[in-house]
């Protein structure tokens, strides 16, 4: 360690030790000392420091967990839809705010956040969702220094709590599926036509709630029994809006109809147009193919209770309508359909989405498999037993 004390003689006589030295890089001069020894110890002192990363200038300020997370929900804002963006700030505000009040990011531990996600496995069925964010706002926490490490990065995750028991699937068989349309038209061939031409439209496109509730009558293409969508119905803040950005890259795609679905959706348009004309319209004023009673589009929590209905009256478990793209996707698998078309049909940007349903197989599916099975294993046991020698 090389160093050089100067001195200077004070106007009062006495003597003033100082001494250059360059820290992370940067010339600086250090002086008021009053001993050669003291300014020795002083610039070794310094320099042990710089080693360190002790030094004033290389410590990161403190910063507390809920103060970055808002930096980071304004950045996640930019990346994601409004409506993706809704479920995450409504996560935070609810479930993560609350628990880091006035927590340092650097007072984080492991055990700390082990007890984090126990609480949260306790407590809700989707915990991952949670821990999930705190774990990324705190992969920024390291990025800018503010960590060393991300105290989630190995946790355990425990078994999330039993979703409460309800009358509900996921969805369909094949059987379930025409005992489900068979009663929406009975319940609605009179009367609210549409709402059977709704999901007759969902059990045999796949497409998706907001997808179908956006759609225009210009999107349907009669003659060539085509549908084009390149809309969707999202929430944005606390209102719906119909939003031209697809929920993914490949979510803008043109489909193609069977005839009996074009037959339900041309059936409605002709009552709907009927009923216009009885209120006086000479043309229909609504361009939506499901309008509401103000001439726009039905809002994404109506059609829950009309599938409700219809499965009580079909004796039927209630579905989400979720379900029916999950019904679709199972039967199109059953049926053979090939997987790059089957993720052209749902809009999946990325193929293991679409894998996953592969995966997901009926009960049906599995006894018939499993009883596949039994029989080649004995029919080769009994071939094997009775060969000849």
């Amino acid at each position: 360690m090389t160093m050089k004390i100067r001195s200077k003689t004070l106007k009062n006589g006495l003597k003033s030790y100082y001494f250059r030295i360059v820290l992370n890089g940067k010339p600086t001069m250090k002086s008021g000392y009053i001993s050669n020894k003291e300014a020795v110890n002083a610039y070794r002192a310094y320099k042990i420091a710089e080693a360190h990363g002790q030094l004033e200038n290389q410590q990161v300020k403190r910063m507390r967990f809920n103060d970055l997370a808002k930096e980071w929900l304004a950045m996640k804002a930019k990346e994601v839809r409004p409506s993706t963006y809704k479920k995450i700030e409504e996560r935070y505000r609810l479930h993560i705010q609350p628990y880091f009040k006035g927590i340092y990011l650097d007072e984080l531990t492991p055990i700390k956040a082990q007890k984090f996600v126990n609480q949260q496995a306790a407590a809700f069925v989707r915990y991952d969702w949670t821990v999930g964010i705190v774990s990324q706002i705190f992969k920024k926490a390291v990025q800018y220094g503010y960590v060393k490490a991300n105290p989630f990065a190995n946790i355990d995750k425990p078994r999330a709590k039993k979703a409460p028991f309800r009358d509900t699937v996921q969805f369909y068989d094949v059987e379930e599926l025409k005992r489900f349309l068979n009663s929406a038209y009975q319940l609605y061939n009179k009367d609210h036509y549409s709402r059977y031409a709704f999901f007759r439209l969902l059990a045999f496109t796949g497409m998706r709630k907001g997808e179908a509730l956006a759609l225009n009558w210009s999107d349907i293409d009669f003659n060539n029994k085509t549908l084009s969508i390149s809309k969707t119905v999202v929430t944005v803040a606390s209102c719906e809006v119909i939003s031209n950005e697809p929920k993914t890259k490949a979510s803008n795609r043109l489909m193609t109809l069977d005839d009996d679905t074009v037959s339900a959706l041309a059936e409605w348009k002709f009552r709907q147009h009927e009923l216009y004309k009885a209120l006086g319209y000479s043309a229909s004023p609504c361009e939506f193919v499901f309008n509401s009673s103000v001439n726009s589009f039905i809002s994404l929590s109506r059609p829950r209770a009309w599938a409700r209905g219809i499965a009580k009256a079909a004796n039927l478990p209630a579905i989400i309508i979720h379900g029916f793209r999950h019904t679709y996707a199972t039967l199109a698998v059953q049926s053979g359909m090939d997987i790059k078309q089957l993720q052209y049909q749902l809009g999946h940007n990325d193929v293991h989405t679409t894998l996953q349903i592969y995966a997901e197989v009926t009960n049906k599916q599995k006894t018939e498999t499993a009883s596949i099975f039994a029989n080649f294993i004995n029919e080769s046991n009994i071939k094997s037993n009775t060969a000849k020698p």
